[in-house]
């Protein structure tokens, strides 16, 4: 039975290692633009998913509200925060650079009295990373989300 298990020679102690050490560089070189094309996506889904949960909200602000001007631009705001507020989850320091909420074609409470068919939500913002930094540039990676929904307010 002990004549199965083979004891390694002092030349073959050092074999893995010496593996580790050549394959480990190239794997890293393959796995650095994979983690962050998955990072790219990630933050992507959660600017799509909070320009979405902003249009949401705009589309069920009711009619009265949609009506004055003050109430709408209200409305607004807190579809702006909405937004911001999901994206601030992503990472500290990530911020939306904008965030565009359209009643139609035009910016919501900028006409007094009437009621859209479509609202619109459009934000952006960049992606920085310390760590990929030479793959996104000075600037970083930019992310935007656009969402239309139709107007379904009571």
């Amino acid at each position: 039975m002990n004549r199965l298990i083979r004891k390694p020679c002092p030349r073959e102690r050092g074999a893995a290692a010496i593996e580790l050490a050549l394959v480990l560089p190239i794997l890293l070189l393959v796995m650095a633009p994979l983690i962050l094309y998955a990072r790219y996506m990630w933050h992507y889904t959660v600017a799509q998913k909070a320009a979405q949960d902003a249009a949401r909200y705009m589309s069920t602000v009711s009619v009265v509200e949609m009506r004055s001007k003050k109430l709408t631009v209200f409305a607004r705001s807190i579809a702006v925060e909405i937004a911001r507020r999901e994206v601030a989850d992503l990472a500290p320091g990530e911020a939306i650079s904008s965030v565009d909420v359209l009643c139609d074609t035009h910016v919501c409470g900028s006409t007094t009295g009437s009621v859209p068919t479509t609202v619109n939500v459009f934000l952006s913002f960049h992606l920085t990373d310390t760590i990929f930094n030479m793959y996104m540039g000075p600037y970083g990676i930019p992310i935007e989300a656009n969402v239309t929904m139709r107007y379904a307010g009571k």
